[in-house]
Parts: C-alpha cells; structure tokens; sequence
C-alpha cells in the first residue's frame, strides 16, 4: 500500500511539472532572440594600429545556464599579455520592456545602458568615459556585416551629433 501511495504521489508531483517528466533544452527568450547569432567561438579584432604593443581584442559570448541572458567578456591581448577587461551581460528587462546590458572593467566600474535593434544594427547607449577619462554619453554600434562578421564603432555624443572615437572589425575564429 505504501508504494501505491508513494507512486501516487510521484505521478502527481510530474503531472503538476515539479519533477519535469523529460529535460527540454531551454529556448532564448524572444526579446533576445535578435543577439543568439553572437555565440560561439572567439570573436577576433586586430588592434596592432592602437599602438603600446597591443595585438588583438577578444570577445566571448555565451548564453546563461537558463538561457535567459547572454553573458560576454572581453580581453585585451598585447605583448605584455592579456588584460581581462570587461565582463558583462546583455538581457531582456521586463518592465521596462526592453534590452539592457550591463558590464564591469577590471577596475571595478559598473556600466549600465540600453540596447536598440535596427535590422542587423545593434546601438548600445551608455555613460562612461572617454578616451581623456572624462565622462561621456557613448554609443557602441555593432553592424552585422555576416554570421562570423562585424563592425564595433564607438562614438561619443557631441552637440553636433555623434563624434567617431574607434572602430574595429570583428571575425568569429
């Protein structure tokens, strides 16, 4: 009687999704959707022009455990070695109904800022600093020339509209 009861109450705990009776892998959000075609491999910029010995930028991106956010990190690689600069997220805020992203540089500052989506160009608005460290409203836009290429440009707000600040091509190797 005892395992009759017990079975019972396995049934029910599966039927009411508390044991899940198969694993299903987890799908990305639809919000997030737009930014999946990022993970995978290492994405590459030749940054040899930037001079003080640097020699390429790295970028990672990888999909969170439950698939609910993508996780990306940065490294600078230079003849002296490599710089893990930035660590951060892009993911999907409900009540704002909107992308967000955030990240954090190896010097512990917090950057915050929204994420816009025009057919394969991606605008990530934020406040940081500037090449002079001086506060500025700064745009990233990523245009998705292919599935294993883009160009990162940064810019920065001026009066007169947005002043280019850097641009590099990125190729997933």
């Amino acid at each position: 009687m005892r395992h009759i009861i017990a079975g019972s109450v396995l049934v029910a705990l599966c039927s009411f999704g508390v044991f899940p009776q198969e694993p299903h892998p987890a799908q990305p959000p639809q919000p997030m959707a737009p930014l999946a075609w990022l993970v995978g491999g290492v994405w590459t910029a030749d940054a040899s022009k930037m001079g003080g010995g640097m020699q390429r930028i790295e970028t990672r991106y990888e999909w969170s455990d439950n698939h609910a956010f993508l996780r990306f990190n940065t490294h600078f690689v230079s003849d002296k070695g490599t710089l893990h600069n930035y660590d951060g997220q892009f993911f999907w805020d409900p009540r704002q109904q909107a992308l967000k992203m955030w990240y954090m540089n190896a010097r512990n500052d917090i950057t915050e800022g929204s994420i816009r989506i025009n057919d394969n160009e991606f605008n990530f608005l934020f406040q940081g600093t500037d090449f002079e460290e001086k506060p500025a409203d700064l745009r990233v836009q990523l245009t998705r020339k292919n599935n294993d290429r883009y160009i990162w440009q940064l810019a920065e707000k001026t009066p007169d509209g947005w002043k280019p600040l850097a641009s590099l091509e990125y190729v997933r190797r």
